[in-house]
């Protein structure tokens, strides 16, 4: 090192350094720590916006089959874009799997920290304690080459090579050193980053971020004891470069500790020499640290908001489906009620991937009918949440006999069975040479649902009950209402009085969605 010349003056200082004794560096390694710890705890609560369109998702169902052939929604799915197309998982079993990777690398890591914390202690164990100071322990040990300290409970050590007892200004320089890594606090935060490490002991960013923080502790020492005068610079670089070459020796560097020299390498004790003798002022240097941390924070919170899209979880919860019934209840005297038979058929159309295309495909038919429907039910003074009857039925798509395919011959959006039609005025008319249906005209089936619903409603008082009455006919819901003594539409369901499986439910869903349409975007 030509910057090392025994010729210099042994008082020289680095130029431009700060006066001030007792001058603070800039705790810019703790900063983001304690900005990382914040977005931790904020970042379930950033806006659930997508950014790109999630390469992952996890599902309820891989499929409307399967999820109608489960009794109840206990499973997910995770769906996995490959090259061939998409690998679907069930979650509960690459859960199981991942939790025993993650627990074999903690187990790994663990394991090579007590090795380590073994080596520490029986470092220290063999050495000799030559001074007490308070809380502080100076110890000497012939094991090793390179001093170091560290820190537990209620006791700051350091524990200086043998070697230095006969160099006594490389010892009072390296003794230094080690007690203004305790001042700064580095012993306590290398705990922080041990257990970090730990958790992602296979993640490289997070190795490469604690080498970083380490080397910034060295330079923060470094600086503090030029600047403050408690070292000479040339002195101190000298001691540098002599604890290094005695470093390269020490294979094992003990856990939990902080050292002069563990980070030896040529390029890093380069620049940590040439700092010394830099112009830097402590203005300058606050500045660039505070400019650092604010945009390494920047870009972690970034990170962080732009993760929450790559795996979505499409399934709905039942927070989630409380929060949603909140918002479609806002102006509305119609019943909309959250309960488990809801909550699945939210996951139906939500949670599955053919549910969702079909609630977005039969949102946006809806439109094309939106004045219409709406106009006829008013007229009936029918409530508006019951233009979702024809997404449940047909999914806004005016559907013949034989496209609908029902036992009944139901057809049309409203999906009229004849006799029922024919009640309310409808022409159906199966004559080859005079077919009329007019379940297929918009206009006119949806007058017919109308007063078929308001019908209902003056029968049982109760806009439930007509939409069950609509799906399984007027009489079959009396004769329910007779035989359980109960008017409650969730009881005669809950007790096998339904026409089609879940329809009510389905109903009910379908009218929180409505409302809610950016659920299934």
């Amino acid at each position: 090192m030509k910057m090392i010349s025994k010729n210099s003056s042994s008082s020289s200082r680095r130029p431009g350094a700060a006066s001030e004794p007792g001058v603070a560096v800039f705790p810019l390694f703790e900063l983001v720590l304690a900005g990382l710890l914040v977005l931790v705890i904020v970042q379930p609560f950033l806006p659930q916006a997508e950014f790109f369109q999630p390469p992952a998702k996890v599902w309820s169902a891989p499929s409307i089959k399967e999820f109608d052939a489960n009794d109840a929604v206990a499973k997910s799915y995770l769906s996995l874009p490959l090259p061939a197309g998409h690998s679907v998982l069930e979650t509960n079993h690459l859960s199981l799997g991942w939790l025993v990777f993650v627990g074999l690398l903690i187990l790994v890591g663990l394991h090579i920290a007590a090795r380590d914390l073994r080596f520490l202690l029986r470092i220290v164990a063999n050495a000799v304690c030559i001074r007490r100071i308070g809380r502080l322990r100076v110890y000497v040990s012939d094991q090793i080459q390179v001093p170091f300290s560290f820190w537990r409970p209620g006791r700051a050590c350091v524990v200086i090579p043998e070697a230095l007892l006969t160099r006594p200004k490389d010892f009072i320089m390296a003794l230094a050193h080690e007690v203004q890594h305790h001042r700064q606090g580095d012993t306590r935060w290398v705990y922080a980053l041990l257990g970090l490490k730990l958790t992602c002991l296979i993640n490289p960013v997070v190795h490469l971020w604690s080498h970083w923080i380490s080397e910034l502790q060295e330079f923060a020492c470094d600086e503090t004891l030029v600047d403050q005068s408690k070292v000479e610079s040339q002195a101190y670089a000298r001691c540098l470069v002599e604890v290094a070459q005695s470093a390269i020796a020490q294979k094992r560097r003990p856990v939990c500790a902080t050292g002069l020299t563990f980070l030896n390498e040529r390029n890093l004790l380069k620049r940590r020499v040439e700092k010394m003798f830099e112009r830097t002022t402590q203005k300058v240097g606050r500045s660039i640290s505070f400019w650092t941390v604010l945009l390494i924070t920047s870009m972690m919170g970034a990170a962080s908001y732009a993760s929450k899209g790559m795996i979505q979880d499409r399934r709905v919860t039942m927070e989630e489906a409380k929060r949603m019934a909140a918002r479609a209840r806002v102006g509305s005297e119609f019943p909309i009620v959250v309960n488990d038979l809801v909550l699945k058929q939210l996951n139906r159309y939500i949670g599955t991937p053919e549910g969702r295309q079909f609630m977005k495909k039969a949102l946006a038919r809806m439109q094309n009918y939106r004045s219409l429907v709406a106009e006829t039910l008013v007229r009936y003074e029918v409530p508006l949440e019951l233009m979702a009857v024809p997404i449940v039925e047909s999914g806004y798509q005016i559907l013949t006999e034989e496209e609908s395919g029902t036992p009944a011959r139901a057809a049309g959006a409203w999906q009229f069975i004849p006799t029922t039609a024919r009640i309310f005025g409808l022409r159906v008319d199966d004559r080859v040479d005079d077919r009329v249906d007019e379940r297929l005209d918009m206009p006119l089936s949806s007058d017919a649902a109308a007063r078929y619903l308001k019908v209902n409603q003056l029968r049982f008082k109760d806009w439930l009950l007509s939409a069950l009455s609509y799906n399984m006919g007027e009489r079959n819901v009396q004769k329910a209402i007779e035989k359980l003594g109960t008017k409650d539409v969730w009881t005669l369901i809950r007790n096998g009085y339904e026409g089609d499986s879940d329809y009510v439910s389905r109903l009910m869903a379908a009218i929180i969605i409505m409302k809610n349409p950016e659920s299934v975007n």
